[in-house]
């Protein structure tokens, strides 16, 4: 059986939001201010879910998975794509 983590309210949101960005970057609302936001994202950084990237923060594969998801493969730019021949 596999224990669920304990996230809060908001780290669920950032985790879960970043998740659905293609480049898994995390950006916090405007709702969440001054130290309620340096406190959520210590406690992402220091679980190794997200980690410092370009001025801002993204997704870790521990960040996936602590939602229960897997970083999206990128497209492989030498496999052939599929085309339809008409």
């Amino acid at each position: 059986m596999e224990t669920l983590l304990k996230l809060s309210p908001a780290q669920s949101l950032l985790l879960r939001t970043a998740a659905r960005r293609a480049d898994g970057r995390v950006i916090p609302p405007h709702t969440l201010r001054g130290g309620a936001r340096a406190k959520v994202l210590t406690a992402l950084l220091q679980r190794g879910w997200i980690e410092p990237a370009d001025g801002g923060h993204v997704l870790t594969d521990a960040g996936y998975a602590a939602i229960g998801q897997q970083r999206p493969m990128p497209p492989d730019e030498g496999s052939p794509r599929f085309q339809c021949n008409k």
